[in-house]
């Protein structure tokens, strides 16, 4: 398909990391296994050049203050602690410059990790087959043939329906991945996939170069590249990376622009909407100022997704006029069939349920009769019988419901009474107690009276 690449072509978002990590190797010495963490591994190269710089300017120093006798000669205390001044600012501007570059090659390798894994995740995904009622409908033809009596009596007419039915379930299945398709691609527009757009998947980037600023573009993008600029000034100005990868970025961010300049709606397929997703989200991660492309790409897929519809429409008016221009037949052939075999219907109607000696032996069907009324009336005292116990068993049950409450009532009562024959003996025996003391002490003072007497 137009503006897809195959799964095993290798996206340009995913080769970045590598490429910026051959940059930095380059620029800063790193070799790989080297300890990012704790400072940048010494270029030897470049430290023999400073010391060699060191060496001939102490050297012109010393020449020309011997010469003019005015600058004095430098000691070689003073040489090296000027060595060792100069050897500590250039690790400090080397280990912060590393530091930023590693801090950026980690939030690449992270953010590379997380597009890998969302793309085996989505390549995983499998697609449910459709097409399963036109299968069944072809078994169905097949085990209908495989019987001669059932295969002589498909009409011609049932054999068009079945394959109308084929027909519409094919297009069914169809519409249905159409549905799923379309209803998908404002997500897949927002989702945060690897790009796969590489510069082979746009035409006319071959051929004579012009250098606008820091890069160089095909010189068939330098309309589209000037018209962005006027209207949104430079928008890879706040981009950090190299110029070599955001070159790249920009070129195909130009040529997707132009191609949404040449292009009509009708032109266009979800694949290039899909390329230019990825082009203008390569540009979003680098930093660049293109939040309206993404904008007016979501209104693209919009009308793209309007046009399909649509069209969809379109088929699905065509579809009823003919499946009308059927049932419009289909009835007039349903009514020549019920004006041809009324007779017939009928008397097979006469025969349904029953044996088809019916009529031939009236004797037998008389007898018949007689044992078919016999059942039904006992079948009828059955049911009276059942009716006449589930309405005694419903009385019984209520009956049985307001014993049971009744009991729990007096039940109720008995635990109160219980409760306040406690109280009563406790008052009871405390009054006993009470008397009997009484009592006594009557009984003390009487005894102490005689004895004073």
């Amino acid at each position: 398909m137009e503006g897809c690449s195959s799964d095993g072509s290798t996206s340009f978002f995913s080769s970045r990391v590598a490429d910026g990590w051959d940059l930095i190797s380059t620029e800063f010495g790193l070799v790989e296994g080297s300890d990012i963490n704790g400072g940048v591994t010494d270029s030897v190269t470049d430290h023999h050049q400073l010391n060699q710089g060191e060496t001939s300017e102490a050297t012109y120093q010393t020449t020309e203050g011997g010469g003019h006798g005015g600058r004095a000669k430098l000691t070689p205390a003073q040489r090296k602690e000027s060595k060792r001044l100069s050897d500590h600012k250039y690790r400090q501007k080397r280990k912060i410059t590393a530091d930023e570059q590693a801090a950026e090659i980690k939030h690449l390798k992270e953010e590379n990790e997380q597009l890998n894994a969302e793309n085996r995740r989505l390549k995983q995904k499998i697609l449910l087959p459709h097409g399963q009622l036109e299968h069944q409908c072809f078994s169905a033809q097949d085990h209908h043939g495989s019987r001669p009596e059932a295969s002589d009596r498909l009409s011609s007419l049932q054999m068009n329906e079945i394959k109308n039915l084929q027909q519409m379930n094919s297009e069914a299945g169809t519409c249905s991945n159409d549905d799923t398709s379309i209803s998908d691609l404002l997500m897949k527009i927002d989702a945060d996939e690897e790009s796969t757009v590489k510069f082979t998947d746009f035409t006319g980037l071959d051929g004579k170069h012009v250098t606008v600023g820091k890069y160089c573009f095909p010189l068939s993008l330098l309309p589209t590249l000037k018209l962005i600029i006027n209207v949104y000034g430079d928008v890879a100005a706040t981009s950090k990376m190299s110029p070599s990868i955001t070159e790249r970025i920009y070129v195909m961010f130009c040529a997707s622009i132009k191609e949404m300049r040449d292009l009509r709606l009708e032109q266009i397929t979800e694949c290039r909407i899909l390329k230019w997703r990825d082009a203008i989200k390569d540009a979003l991660r680098m930093n660049f100022k293109v939040d309206f492309a993404m904008e007016h790409l979501k209104k693209i897929a919009c009308g793209y997704i309007g046009l399909m519809e649509r069209q969809r429409l379109e088929e699905v008016a065509l579809r009823i006029s003919k499946l009308e221009a059927e049932l419009s037949a289909s009835k007039k052939e349903h009514s020549k069939i019920c004006e041809r075999s009324k007779v017939y219907m009928d008397t097979a109607k006469a025969f349904i349920g029953k044996p088809i000696s019916l009529g031939m032996l009236k004797a037998q069907n008389r007898r018949l009769e007689d044992r078919n009324r016999r059942r039904q009336r006992h079948l009828d005292d059955l049911e009276q019988s059942i009716n006449y116990y589930k309405r005694e068993n419903a009385q019984i049950m209520t009956a049985i419901q307001v014993k049971t409450q009744h009991y729990l009532d007096i039940e109720t009562e008995n635990i109160v009474l219980r409760a306040e024959q406690s109280e009563l003996n406790a008052r009871l025996l405390s009054l006993n107690e009470t008397v009997s003391i009484s009592l006594m002490k009557e009984s003390n003072d009487g005894e102490g009276g005689r004895i004073q007497s």
